[in-house]
């Protein structure tokens, strides 16, 4: 009778991605959205001002680590080469401010993108 029928997950909240001077961290809306994967890659659309995470495999070239089946659903990134990088496309002033994007989940590329042009600024102190 629930043939065809696929479980959903409610979760509070938006899949989004917060960009600060200590790093990028992924919501748990985000992580579970991309069904818990270990591994991304990462994408940059410099043109577009977009940034993507991709499902990606231990081996594929480019993988990163991303979510490690700890108890508390979060992923945090501190690449500091990577923060330059951002908001040198953006523009950013990183320090004391907090930029949130929300996010877009693309099933066909089991991919979030987050376009950076829609980003929040509030203060982080």
């Amino acid at each position: 009778m629930l043939e065809g029928f696929k479980q959903y997950n409610m979760t509070i909240g938006t899949a989004s991605v917060s960009i600060t001077e200590n790093g990028i961290a992924f919501s748990k809306t985000t992580i579970i959205k991309m069904d818990k994967v270990p591994y991304v890659k990462l994408l940059i659309d410099e043109e577009g001002k977009r940034i993507a995470i991709q499902k990606a495999w231990e081996d594929d070239e480019g993988a990163i680590s991303f979510y490690n089946n700890q108890k508390i659903v979060s992923v945090r990134w501190n690449n500091k080469e990577l923060l330059k990088t951002i908001a040198k496309m953006m523009n950013w002033e990183l320090s004391g401010n907090v930029y949130r994007v929300d996010g877009d989940y693309v099933a066909e590329e089991e991919a979030m993108i987050f376009d950076l042009k829609e980003a929040e600024k509030s203060s982080s102190k």
